[in-house]
Parts: C-alpha cells; sequence; structure tokens
C-alpha cells in the first residue's frame, strides 16, 4: 500500500504549501499531490495557487516523494504544451512524477477564465481524444493527430520522458465512459472520494475495459488519525468539519488511533486498492495531523 498526500493550496501563505510538503518526506510518506484549479471549490473568491508552478518549485525542495496532480484538467493545456511540462517535471525531478488526468467539470473555473464549457459527452470526447494524442506524443516521434478538438501537426517532444514510456498516467473520473477510457489507456484509476461507496461497481467497470491490463486503484479519501487517543480524537474532531465535503468520516475515511487507522487500511486493500491519496484536516495541528499519518504508513 501506497500513502500519498494532498498538499495545502487553497492559502496565500507559501511557506505552508512547503511546510506539508516537507512534513510528509520527513514522516515516510510517498506522495504528494496538487489540484489543478484555478478557483477554490469552496471559496471561489479565496486564493488559490496555480498547480504546475507550484508542482516545479516542490519538486526543487524535496528529493524522494513522487508529485502529482489531482487531476489535471485536459482543458486547461493543450496535449502538446502539457507533454512538454511533464517531460521537463519527470527530469527535473529525477523521474518522480504521477500524471494525473481527468475531464473536468468545475463549471464556474472554464467560465471565469474564458473557456466555454462543453457537454458532459463533448469532454469525455475531448479527454479520450487528448490521453491518446499524449501517449503518441510521449513516444518522441512526430504526432499528426485530428480528432474531437484535438490537432496536432508533427508535433514532437523531445527530450522523452525519463520514466519510460512515460510518468505513470492516473486518472480520476466516475462516469461510466470516463472508467472505461482509464480502463483502456491508464496506468491507475483514481476514485473519488464521494464514490467510495461504490468502490466495487466502478472498479470492476474499469477492470472490464482494461482487458488483460494491469490498471491500478487509488482513493481520495479523508484522513484523521492521531497516535495517541487525544491526537485522534483532536484530528477526528476537526475533520468532522473540514473533511465534510468528502463524505461520511466514519463510513468512509481513515480514522482513529494507529491501531484503529490500520484496520480501516487493510479494509481498503482487501479492497483492491493500492494507493490512498488523502486529504488530511487543515488547523493548526495540521503539522502533527500530517506526521501520524506518516507514522501509520510507516507500517507498511
Amino acid at each position: 500500500m501506497k500513502f500519498g498526500l494532498v498538499l495545502t493550496q487553497f492559502t496565500d501563505r507559501w511557506d505552508h504549501v512547503v511546510g506539508d510538503a516537507r512534513i510528509a518526506e520527513e514522516s515516510g510518506l510517498d506522495s504528494v499531490w496538487l489540484v489543478d484549479h484555478l478557483l477554490s471549490v469552496r471559496d471561489p473568491g479565496g486564493p488559490a495557487f496555480e498547480a504546475w508552478t507550484a508542482l516545479a518549485a516542490i519538486a526543487g525542495i524535496t528529493e524522494r516523494v513522487r508529485l502529482g496532480h489531482l487531476v489535471n484538467c485536459v482543458a486547461f493545456r493543450n496535449p502538446g504544451l502539457l507533454a512538454k511540462m511533464a517531460v521537463t517535471l519527470d527530469h527535473a525531478s529525477g523521474g518522480r512524477l504521477d500524471l494525473g488526468l481527468g475531464a473536468g467539470w468545475y463549471e464556474a473555473e472554464y467560465r471565469s477564465f474564458g473557456w466555454d464549457f462543453p457537454s458532459a459527452g463533448d469532454r469525455r470526447r475531448y479527454f479520450e481524444a487528448y490521453l491518446a494524442a499524449l501517449l503518441r506524443l510521449f513516444t518522441g516521434e512526430p504526432v499528426d493527430y485530428a480528432d474531437a478538438g484535438v490537432r496536432l501537426e508533427g508535433a514532437v517532444v523531445s527530450p522523452r520522458p525519463l520514466q519510460d514510456p512515460h510518468p505513470p498516467i492516473v486518472v480520476g473520473a466516475g462516469r461510466p465512459r470516463m472508467l472505461e477510457a482509464a480502463g483502456r489507456m491508464a496506468d491507475e484509476w483514481n476514485c473519488p472520494a464521494g464514490l467510495l461507496g461504490r468502490l466495487e461497481e466502478h472498479q470492476a467497470r474499469v477492470r472490464e475495459a482494461a482487458g488483460g491490463r494491469i490498471v491500478r486503484t487509488s482513493i481520495q479519501v479523508p484522513v484523521a488519525v492521531g497516535r495517541d487517543a487525544e491526537e485522534a480524537a483532536a484530528a477526528r474532531a476537526t475533520g468532522a468539519v473540514h473533511l465534510a465535503w468528502m463524505g461520511d468520516l466514519d463510513e468512509v475515511g481513515i480514522i482513529g488511533t494507529l491501531d484503529e487507522a490500520a484496520e480501516r487500511v487493510e479494509a481498503y486493500r482487501a479492497r483492491g486498492v493500492t494507493r490512498l491519496i488523502a486529504t488530511v484536516p487543515g488547523s493548526r495541528r495540521r503539522a502533527d495531523f500530517i506526521a501520524a499519518y506518516g507514522a501509520l504508513a510507516q507500517r507498511f
């Protein structure tokens, strides 16, 4: 089981973002993640750091943790540009990039920054064409491609990614046709927190589309754990407020003391999950809560 952490991002304090990343690396977590939003989902007028420049900076202050976005909105950057960005960060980080991709859903964000907001079907068709083009670009060969709004003419991405054949592709999705696309083309499917109650149903669709390919399962999950009973209670109380948007904390979350939380991790592993990507409650004790999550990871 791998253990990832979603970093603080909706803040005007860059030192908070850096602090999260350093604690994650020091405490033994496997990966750190940002979200690709230009507006905060819960407070559109609030602060939000941009995802790619932020991740590049985090790459420069870490040495071990893998780096990713949960997930990139493909509407924001054409596939040629994204391929060049991904290759550059893959080399700069020593091959630590996981490339998260999604079709986009936050309409207010599209409208605010000047993009049209297509129908769900059009967004899905564009996503499939985008990912198909991206995989061809990573070969380093010239690419001519035209489908569903994606157009490339002799596009070449050189150098090729440091990871061979490319950084692992992580698709975050919940709609049936997007699950099928993840099964056909991704290396990992990430289940959004709101769908954890139906994990096996969606996982089955991914696996059916994958045929004989192995597509790993990761989950977006709320985590509120403590290294002793007091810390666990404080994390649980803070999480009940800060993580309510992710679903019923008691039902789907990784919570409690390390012993209690370990049982929940084992339950998810038994359901075929290979990586947790955790959202940890933010408060003055956030550093403690991240360190406690790291202590949980050390058990595995």
